[in-house]
Parts: C-alpha cells; sequence; structure tokens
C-alpha cells in the first residue's frame, strides 16, 4: 500500500459504517447473542440498563427483530416516565477493551417512532469521566448513523458506553438502537488490505500445470470435466489430482469476499467453470457438498483499471479479469462469503478444476464490507468503505410504459436482472424456458432460474411470457436418440407441456413453437411432421397446448425475419392462418433483432406489421435488440425503428432482449447500459419517448382494407372477462373520442380513453382488476355519434 493510497482513503474513515468484528471490541453491539423478548434483568450480554430511582414508571426494554438496522435483532427502548438526570434511563455498553495509546471510532444508527426523540451518545471510563460525547440528538423515524472520534487521556484499558434515554421528548415514544460499534481506527485501514494469492503458489493436482502469459504465470486444468470427473464435484475417487490447496495466512478476523483473476479460452462457455470450497479447510475431492460450483465466467468479470469488481460484469473470453465470485451466482451454485474467526489466522483454501481452457492468475480475499476496483485488487490497495466512483443518475422508476396500454419488458437472467423492476414492466426468461435447459438429462429438472423469474413477475404484477415449448434450436439432445420410437418422444413431449402447466399455471402468454420457418425441432415427426398442410406438426403441438394449458393462457407464435420481409411474412402467415381457423393461436410473436429491422425501411416494417395485424390477432414484439458500439449510431437506430414497432396499432407490447452488459449482442453494442452502470443516450431517449408517446392499438382485420366508412364500436373480447378484455372502434374522420365504461346503474365508473384519432379502427386494453364481478357497459362518444355495449365481470 502506497503512501498516495493511504492519504487518499484515510479521509473517508470517519463516515465508516463497519459491518465486521474485525477492529471493534463492543460485546454483543447488535444484540444478536440475546434471545427476543423483554428485558427483565438488570443486564445481558455486553450491556447493563441501569434506571434511577427518580423514575416513577420504569421504561420498557426488549430486543426485537421486526425493526432492525443489520442483522436479526436491535433494541427496544419505550419510556414510560422520566426521572431528574439525564442518565436516569440508559443503556450502557460495558467492559469495552480498548488500548489508550489508540484512536477510536464511536459508531451507532439509531430510529424513533414519532421523529422527535432525543438521546445522548456518550463514552468514558468507570469513574464517569467522558472521552467524547453527541448530546442531545434527535431521531428521525429512518435509520441514522450517529458517529465520533475519540482518544483516550487517561491510560484506561477498560470503558464504557452509555446511550441515554432520560427526556421529556421520549415519553410514549419508541426507540430503537442496534449496530454499535467501539472502531480501532488503525487496525480498521490495516484490514482493508486485501488478501492476494498467486495461483501458482499452492499445492497442484496433478491434473493441473502452469504456464505463462506475458508478465502473467497462471494455472489451468488440463482435463475436463466430461472427460472423467462428476459434474458436482472435482473428483469422483477424491484423488485430489484435479484440486488445487492454498495455505493462506490472515492478518485480521473479519468476514471477507472471494476474487478470482481469470482468462476464458477461446471455447467461450465450455471453458469458463471450476469449483473453490465450501468455506476453509481441507476439502474431499469427491464429495458436492464441500465445493460451490462456478459457471458462466465467459460473460463475468471486469478489465479496466477503475471497474468497481461489484456486480457480475460482462468481460468475454481471452481477457485478463476479476470476477466478484461471493457476490454474484451466476450461472452456478449459491456463493458464500468467508469468515475468519481470529486475527493472524492460517487457514486452507482449495479450487476444483472442471473445464479445460480456463486460466488462473490469482485470488483474493477482501472485506465483505469493502469496494474493490481492478486497480486496487492488482495492486494489493486498501478497498474503500464507499463506492470508489462518483455515483451514477440512473433513472428511478417507475418502470417505463406505466400508464400504457402497451407493456414494454425485458428478458430475465442473471446479467439482466438488476433493477429490472425500475424500468420494464414484462417478464421473458431469456434461457431457462427452453427445454434444453430445463431437462438437458432426461427426467431431472433445473427449474432454479425458471422459477425466480416467474415468481419476480408474479411478485410485481408483470406478465409473463413462457420461452419456449417446441424450438429446433436448444432443445434434449436426448430427443434426437434414434433409440426413441416417435410415440415415445410425444409422450416425452406431452410429459413437458404438462410439467411447465402444473408448475406455472398463471402463464400469460405461451410461446408454443418457435422459429418454425428456421428452426424445426428433428423430432417433429413426432408431432405429426409435414402431413397434408405442411405444417401438421405445429398445428399438432398447439392443440396439444390448447389442451393442457389453462384457457386464460395466450398462446403464441415466434420467428425472426418477418418483419424485415413482406414475403416471409406472408409465408409466416400461411402458418398463423392454419392455426387461427382451428382456434389454436391467441397471439403472434414477431423477434426484432437487429440483423432484421437495420437493413430494413421503416415502411417494410410497417407494411409487415399491417399484414400481421390483418389476422385480427395482436402482435407482439418478442425479442428487439438495437445494435450500436458507437452511441450515436445506436441512438439514431432506436429513434428510426422503436417507434415504428410501438405506435403500430396492431403491436400490443415489445420485448428487449437484454439491456445491460452481457447480453447475446454485447460484442454488437446492443447494450442500453454500460458496465459502470450509466444510461447510454438510446436508453436516456427511451425514457423520454415513453414518458410522452400515446398508445394507439388496433386489432382488427379490416385493418389494412382502407379507412372505415362508418362510426362502430365493436363487441368486445373476451366477454366475459377475468380482468380484462379488449374494446375496439372505428371512426371514418379525424375526431375527438371518448370512451367510458357505467355499471349496471348507470352510474359512472371511469373514462378508459379519450382524445383525438386519425381515421382508423383502434382496440383498448380495458382492466377490470378494481371491480366487482358484475354487468357493466361501455360506450363511445365521437362526433355525436354514442353508442352502448353490456359485458359481464366474472372473477
Amino acid at each position: 500500500m502506497t503512501c498516495s493510497n493511504t492519504i487518499k482513503f484515510f479521509a473517508v474513515y470517519l463516515i465508516l459504517i463497519i459491518s465486521i468484528a474485525i477492529s471493534q471490541t463492543v460485546k454483543n453491539g447488535g444484540f444478536e447473542n440475546t434471545s427476543l423478548g423483554e428485558i427483565t434483568n438488570e443486564s445481558i450480554e455486553g450491556w447493563s440498563f441501569p434506571v434511577g430511582s427518580s423514575v416513577s414508571d420504569p421504561p420498557y426494554f426488549a430486543i426485537v427483530d421486526d425493526t432492525v438496522h443489520k442483522g436479526n435483532h436491535a433494541l427496544m427502548v419505550v419510556v414510560k416516565s422520566i426521572g431528574t438526570n439525564d442518565w436516569d434511563i440508559q443503556a450502557v455498553a460495558e467492559s469495552i477493551k480498548v488500548d489508550p495509546a489508540k484512536t477510536y471510532i464511536y459508531s451507532v444508527w439509531a430510529k424513533s417512532k414519532k421523529g422527535n426523540a432525543k438521546v445522548n451518545f456518550t463514552v468514558g471510563n468507570y469513574i464517569y469521566h467522558e472521552y467524547g460525547r453527541i448530546g442531545g440528538v434527535t431521531l428521525s423515524t429512518e435509520w441514522e448513523n450517529f458517529t465520533f472520534e475519540f482518544q483516550l487521556d487517561d491510560g484506561s484499558t477498560t470503558i464504557r458506553a452509555p446511550i441515554h434515554f432520560n427526556f421529556s421528548e421520549n415519553i410514549r415514544d419508541t426507540i430503537w438502537i442496534d449496530d454499535f460499534k467501539i472502531i480501532d481506527v488503525e487496525k480498521e485501514f490495516a484490514s482493508r488490505v486485501p488478501v492476494i494469492i498467486e495461483a501458482e503458489d499452492g499445492e497442484l493436482g496433478e491434473d493441473f500445470t502452469t504456464g505463462t502469459d506475458g508478465d502473467i504465470t497462471y494455472i489451468t486444468v488440463t482435463t475436463d470435466y466430461a472427460a472423467d470427473v462428476a459434474k458436482s464435484a472435482p473428483d469422483t475417487l477424491n484423488r485430489n489430482k484435479r484440486t488445487v490447496k492454498y495455505n493462506v495466512l490472515f492478518p485480521y478476523a473479519g468476514t471477507y469476499s472471494l476474487y478470482a483473476k481469470v482468462k476464458v479460452g477461446p471455447n467461450g462457455y465450455n471453458d469458463d467453470s471450476f469449483w473453490y470450497s465450501n468455506g476453509f479447510g481441507d476439502k474431499d475431492a469427491s464429495n458436492p457438498d464441500d465445493w460451490i460450483a462456478v459457471n458462466g465466467l465467459a460473460n463475468a468479470g471486469f478489465t479496466n483499471a477503475e471497474d468497481v469488481i461489484f456486480e457480475r460484469g460482462a468481460a468475454g473470453n481471452n481477457v485478463w479479469k476479476w470476477v466478484n465470485l461471493s457476490n454474484n451466482k451466476m450461472e452456478g451454485e449459491v456463493p458464500i462469503n468467508f469468515t475468519v474467526q481470529e486475527d493472524s489466522t492460517t487457514v486452507i483454501f482449495m479450487i476444483g478444476g472442471r473445464e479445460d481452457g480456463l486460466y488462473f492468475d490469482k485470488f483474493a480475499f477482501g472485506r465483505s464490507d469493502l469496494y474493490f476496483t481492478v486497480e486496487m485488487l492488482d495492486s494489493a490497495w486498501a478497498g474503500s468503505p464507499e463506492w470508489p466512483k462518483e455515483p451514477v443518475e440512473t433513472w428511478p422508476g417507475p418502470p417505463l410504459a406505466t400508464g400504457h396500454i402497451k407493456f414494454l419488458g425485458n428478458v430475465w437472467s442473471s446479467p439482466q436482472k438488476k433493477d429490472f423492476e425500475k424500468y420494464w414492466n414484462q417478464v421473458t426468461p431469456e434461457n431457462a424456458g427452453k427445454w434444453g435447459s430445463v431437462e438437458g438429462t432426461r427426467d431431472v429438472m433445473n427449474w432454479t432460474i425458471l422459477d425466480e423469474a416467474y415468481n419476480f413477475a408474479k411478485e410485481h404484477e408483470f406478465p409473463f411470457m413462457f420461452h419456449v415449448l417446441i424450438w429446433g434450436a436448444q432443445q434434449p439432445s436426448w430427443m434426437n436418440d434414434n433409440t426413441l420410437t416417435d410415440d415415445e418422444k410425444y409422450e416425452e413431449i406431452t410429459e413437458w407441456f404438462h410439467a411447465v402447466a402444473d408448475r406455472y399455471p398463471d402463464i400469460d402468454f405461451l410461446q408454443v413453437v418457435n422459429e418454425p420457418l428456421h428452426q424445426p425441432p428433428q423430432y417433429k415427426s413426432a408431432l405429426g411432421g409435414n402431413g397434408d398442410t405442411g405444417w401438421d406438426w405445429v398445428i399438432n403441438a398447439f392443440q396439444l397446448a390448447r389442451d393442457i394449458f389453462p384457457d386464460t393462457v395466450k398462446l403464441m407464435i415466434n420467428d425472426f425475419g418477418i418483419i424485415g420481409s413482406t414475403s416471409s411474412t406472408q409465408q409466416y402467415l400461411n402458418i398463423i392462418n392454419l392455426l387461427k381457423e382451428r382456434g389454436l393461436i391467441d397471439a403472434i410473436g414477431v423477434q426484432g433483432h437487429a440483423f432484421t429491422t437495420y437493413y430494413a425501411s421503416t415502411s417494410t416494417i410497417k407494411s409487415c406489421l399491417d399484414l400481421l395485424a390483418s389476422t385480427g390477432l395482436p402482435v407482439y414484439v418478442t425479442e428487439l435488440d438495437i445494435d450500436g458500439v458507437d452511441d450515436q449510431v445506436q441512438l439514431e437506430e432506436y429513434q428510426r425503428v422503436f417507434p415504428t414497432l410501438y405506435q403500430h396499432p396492431g403491436v400490443m407490447g415489445i420485448t428487449l432482449w437484454g439491456w445491460r452488459r452481457g447480453l447475446w449482442r454485447d460484442e454488437q453494442g446492443a447494450y442500453l447500459i454500460n458496465s459502470d452502470g450509466s444510461e447510454r443516450p438510446a436508453m436516456k431517449w427511451l425514457i423520454a419517448y415513453m414518458d410522452t408517446v400515446q398508445d394507439y392499438v388496433s386489432i382488427e382485420e379490416d385493418l389494412v382494407q382502407g379507412n372505415p366508412l362508418e362510426f362502430k364500436l365493436y363487441n368486445n373480447y373476451p366477454n366475459p372477462f377475468n380482468p380484462t378484455t379488449t374494446i375496439s372502434f372505428s371512426v371514418p374522420i379525424n375526431t375527438h373520442v371518448k370512451l367510458t365504461v357505467f355499471n349496471i346503474l348507470g352510474q359512472y365508473v371511469e373514462t378508459i380513453y379519450q382524445g383525438n384519432v386519425t381515421p382508423g379502427t383502434y382496440s383498448i386494453l380495458f382492466d377490470g382488476s378494481q371491480l366487482e364481478s358484475g354487468i357493466y357497459f361501455y360506450r363511445i362518444d365521437a362526433d355525436g355519434f354514442s353508442q352502448t355495449k353490456k359485458f359481464i365481470l366474472l372473477k
């Protein structure tokens, strides 16, 4: 650690919020060691609660878990009456061991119920001499940290820290105290320096080798897990051939996060996984419980010196990068932090090789409450208790499409989920819902990330679009086994449909078949093959879905290359119309990838959407990404393409296929958020656009057959409904339209649309979730024309 670095970070220590015990000496400062409930004795571990004789009605002290700042417990104080002196009601941290030659920081968190309670925070010796205090502090209704520096001036080695509550403002108020610490400044700062381990310094198993890359010496495993080891542990025979063992000296006790500097080889996702030990100690190489699997490193990590290594990151292959393994699950197992119980402790840390082609330069253990940049870990500099970069202003929420009829959603995956609910209001699992992701091994189901996406959508009341039941790509390889008969394959398909329907009963949109024009499954013969229609396998897949899934689930088809070519659109319509004739399809999905839209004019895109909307089915843009490594290029393309899609009356919603670094078109620059969390110009434009754009929607069959010749109010669909239905109307002229809902008594309920429209047919999605079941009426008023229709809400 250099002198300049010491100066750089020493200035911030006065505002520390320290979360580990390496440099503080208070016992039970967070009250975690005391059982819940009223404190009936005068003391608990580390604390006493003196009450003066002048207090007529003693206060109520209790340990609670419903209002805490950190951990699981806090101290609650209810003052019923007061005495003569400030200290007649107090909680005292007792027997705090200190070094009289050192400087300390007093730190405590507190709040009150009413927001006007008053306390004294003090520290002193046992003959009532104070070293420091904050007196007459008013506590707000939010947790606040109170801190001051102090030094001992009398040579004491054991001190106490009274908190005084005897103030009239506190009567019939409630006060909470938590996370109290006395912090050794010198020791605290020294403990910020990370513990660095050079990868080659361990005890290498036979299957590991060393190499050099410039001035870096690395290690790598030479055998792949698929060849001779189980997927759940480094070595089924516990031979330690595929493990590396390190003896690591920790100067200070505490809780630490694990970092690794790695390089993923050219095979990307086939070179990007390994194990680290589940805690410290000599581990059994054949026991899965002893290991934490890390996967997905091909799309993770940071390379720039100023990058903060906290989130997943998105650095690619063939670059040396730092990864925070304790803070990010990625595609592996739930990560852990590491705890060191005492200062100057040597422990065993181990890793296990899983895939060859992954290279390790070094590992680092840094305090879990600190932030580290790439430069800090490369240089073994002290971490920072505050984010080392200037804070980035981003959209605080709500989702951009809030208040709009049409949704604007995104995909759910590890790199894409941070702050999702602030920007997007619809969820599609990116890869987790593909059959090959769920059942890669026959009859072994992996629902983890899919559960996460579905539960997130339901928790936030966002529409959930399942992607996808049948697709020729990313399907289980075992379904291509020639030893399986078509009957057996059909049985497996049926089991797959039932499994999804049973586990996720409240799917909003279900992509039954994806990319039938481009990626038909090899097992399509099990679904009837091409048959008489040429698309029997698609028809039968939809019929199976209709039979198995609830009626509330909207069945969709999805494909790419559609909205950039009218001929492709016509091919797509052939399939859609076959499904529509049989009542098997509820919505049309069109992918909006950049390789489709970039070379298509907006007039071509609109013509394709017109053709699709002429079916009377709602259209959804399911996979939109717009490239641009250059900010201006991406911005201009967003400004050209997005309004064409979103403002088309046949389009009912758009789903982006990623927005953060690590999305599938990362190298093409399709992300909207930079690695540091800042919004790119295209995102800033999108936020402003969604704030002002008006929704016009239409799903009527005569959309492309010219403008309507008369005013008309159509029957809503569905009817009865629960809780949403679509109300459609036509106008032949430029006019002002008002669409109103009344109850059966003729009483006004709400206005669901009011505004100026041009000639055309429009549809409005009505949400009756706030209404009681019953008969209602909707009425249109436009240019002297008025018409009323009845609809029924059944819950």
